[in-house]
């Protein structure tokens, strides 16, 4: 059912006496016959997603400063408590990220056609996880980096790196079976995965319960640690 696309195997087969290392097994990777794989939306879509990963930290590295400049000791005089702090960068960051999300994806849609073929409802909740996901990783990460020196290295590296093996470069249908495994554990493959369901894929909303239950998950997993790991001084 729906459009098949063939990844390695692991058995060899001849043609005209040469030996080619691998078989090709194909595999569903659309809802229904309609379905078809879309280049464009998948790129606005992994586009969009290292932008507001790059947002996201742009965000963290945005209290490191304030703290720098003695920001932090007014707002202390102010007696505004740890949380409200944190909750009123990780609002904001969260907003711009949405904005900027569906910002790229308008874009895409209105010059490159890109379409939602699956669920509506499912994909608005992906941005919205997905975006929330994105402020908590940066947050984490300048809790992490201590500088904003340190963060924005850090930050930039793991962006890149959560980028590619996430499928935001290209599908993750692609990667070696080995890797599809692997790269379950890192949140942005969960964000791509989602967002090609209810967009080229065209699944209905229930297949957005998994990638929407491990992007709320890595939310509060960085948000704990944003927590915990930030000081005043």
């Amino acid at each position: 059912m729906g459009e098949y696309y063939g990844r390695p195997g692991v058995e060899h087969t001849s043609r005209g006496g040469l030996s080619v290392p691998f078989t090709l097994l194909d595999e569903p990777v659309a809802a229904h016959p309609g379905a078809h794989y879309d280049g464009y939306t998948h790129a606005f879509g992994g586009m969009a997603v290292q932008f507001v990963l790059f947002m996201g930290l742009e965000a963290g590295l945005a209290l490191l400063l304030d703290r720098r400049r003695g920001v932090w000791d007014r707002l202390r005089a102010a007696s505004l408590s740890r949380a409200t702090l944190l909750g009123a960068r990780a609002t904001s960051s969260w907003l711009l990220s949405l904005l900027a999300f569906t910002t790229v994806l308008g874009f895409g849609a209105a010059v490159f056609g890109i379409r939602v073929a699956g669920s509506g409802l499912g994909f608005a909740a992906l941005l919205l996880a997905t975006s929330a996901m994105a402020t908590t990783f940066g947050l984490c990460l300048a809790a992490l980096g201590g500088t904003p020196e340190t963060a924005r290295g850090l930050g930039i590296f793991a962006t890149l790196v959560m980028a590619m093996l996430g499928g935001a470069w290209f599908p993750a249908f692609l990667f070696p079976a080995w890797m599809q495994k692997a790269t379950l554990a890192i949140p942005t493959r969960w964000a791509m995965d989602g967002l090609d369901a209810m967009s080229w894929r065209g699944f209905p909303l229930a297949p957005a319960a998994g990638p929407l239950s491990a992007l709320v998950g890595f939310t509060l997993l960085f948000g704990l640690v944003a927590w915990v790991r930030f000081r005043w001084e």
